[in-house]
């Protein structure tokens, strides 16, 4: 889902020559939230750029032995014994052992699968493993099929991995691994297909060249030696952040961000899924699953737009980087049908808290409506915060004035204990959020928002 900074309006002269240097007009924060079938805070299927298939398959009937074909239960047991053994040589480290299922024919995949091991040296893995499922096979297209030259085969395959200190459980990532058979043995051929359903591989930093990796007391920063004079400065700024969030939130979370610095918008865009209007985007929270039952999510990751990496100023850089850190402590709580506005009115409240920004500087386009007499006073709907949304500023300065109106009332305690509220919740939008600034607030919605939009017209009209 999107959320966060987004580039401002014209301030008064006044206040321009004072804030305009201390405050980054970055693109707009965004992150992700994908489900076990890859769902995000906006209602749509699919945003997080990978899939997650649902590996439940029965086994699958032997066929008759034949030069060119083993039985499946051959076959299968041949590749789960090959991607163990590829797992374990790389944990330990052991290149021969990562290439030996390889290919023989495959010079290449074998050249970028030696590169991908190097660029994995420093990033610090607890876990790395792979599970393979049959019932679930997927096809490739007759084109790629001949130019194997022998019997393929594309089973529904998981990588699971762990970052040291940062994952509590292994996050899950789809890949299209292709097996073929050449002399009644199955090797590992390529992960760059792409099946006829247009599935491909998940793709991680370490795909895309050496990895470089940084630890604090709550940070794991990851960037390529191109980024290598971040890392300090990602490092520091996160465990400046985390501590902060964790004051709002509390500390029931995991405590402890991995932050990507990739080096380029089409490496970020394989790490986070193509649906984002890239160049409005300054950051994103992804993971690959929450359950708001238990509080738990998995995979989380900050990634930063190396497009505005270098324009982030200190105060640009703590404004985004507590934004995008309370999605991940809130992540458990935060439920699918949550509105929107509430989401990412709340990231920024805890984002801005404490900067000393003038609400003009914060919401200068909310501000210019007002002013210009264009503005509705309701709030934003889900849809408004698309990433081509036209009005996707005045969407999060709307949820930020009404989240930090209701914090004013109730404290920032009342605002974070009403999120939660309503995350809990079984109803969507707005039927959950009554019954809690009800109890909040002693206010209806209705009566809520008509306060919000006084307030609004108050402070910024």
């Amino acid at each position: 889902m999107t959320g966060g900074v987004v580039w401002r309006g014209a301030a008064p002269p006044g206040l321009r020559r004072r804030w305009v240097g201390r405050l980054l007009a970055v693109a707009v924060l965004a992150e992700i939230c994908a489900g076990a079938v890859a769902v995000a805070h906006v209602r749509t299927a699919g945003r997080s750029g990978w899939l997650s298939a649902d590996l439940l398959g029965g086994p699958v009937a032997a066929r008759p032995t034949t030069p060119d074909r083993l039985p499946a239960a051959d076959r299968t047991a041949q590749a789960r014994g090959l991607l163990e053994h590829r797992a374990a040589a790389l944990l330990r480290r052991d290149r021969a052992g990562w290439l030996a299922g390889i290919d023989p024919r495959a010079a290449a995949f074998r050249a970028k699968q030696s590169a991908v091991f190097d660029a994995l040296a420093a990033v610090p893995l607890q876990r790395w493993e792979y599970q393979l499922e049959p019932g679930h096979d997927r096809s490739l297209g007759s084109a790629a099929r001949r130019r194997y030259g022998a019997p393929s085969w594309v089973p529904a395959v998981t990588l699971r991995y762990a970052l040291r200190r940062v994952d509590g459980e292994p996050t899950e990532r789809s890949m299209v691994f292709t097996f073929v058979q050449r002399s009644g043995r199955w090797y590992l051929a390529s992960d760059a297909d792409v099946t006829a359903d247009g599935a491909r591989s998940w793709r991680g930093l370490w795909d895309f060249g050496r990895v470089l990796a940084r630890s604090g007391q709550s940070s794991l920063v990851l960037a390529h030696p191109r980024n290598a004079g971040s890392l300090a400065t990602f490092t520091a700024a996160v465990d400046d952040a985390v501590p902060a969030v964790t004051a709002v939130w509390g500390p029931g979370w995991r405590r402890q961000v991995a932050v990507l610095l990739p080096d380029t918008q089409t490496e970020m865009a394989a790490l986070v899924g193509q649906r984002f209007a890239l160049a409005r985007i300054a950051a994103v929270a992804i993971a690959d699953h929450a359950d708001a039952r238990s509080g738990l999510a998995r995979g989380q990751r900050v990634v930063v737009n190396p497009m505005n990496l270098h324009r982030l100023t200190p105060l640009g850089r703590r404004i985004v980087l507590r934004h995008e850190i309370t999605h991940i402590a809130s992540r458990g709580s935060t439920s699918e049908s949550m509105p929107t506005w509430l989401i990412e009115g709340f990231a920024d409240y805890v984002g801005y808290a404490r900067v000393g920004l003038p609400p003009g500087i914060v919401a200068p386009d909310l501000r210019a409506r007002v002013r210009a007499g264009r503005w509705d006073g309701t709030l934003p709907a889900d849809r408004d915060f698309r990433g081509d949304a036209p009005g996707l500023a005045v969407a999060y300065e709307e949820g930020w004035t009404a989240c930090r109106l209701i914090a004013s009332r109730a404290g920032t305690a009342g605002l974070v204990r009403l999120y939660r509220m309503v995350g809990a919740s079984q109803e969507p939008g707005s039927r959950a959020v009554d019954p809690a600034l009800r109890r909040v607030l002693h206010l209806t919605y209705p009566r809520f928002v008509a306060s919000w939009r006084e307030a609004v017209r108050a402070e910024l009209g």
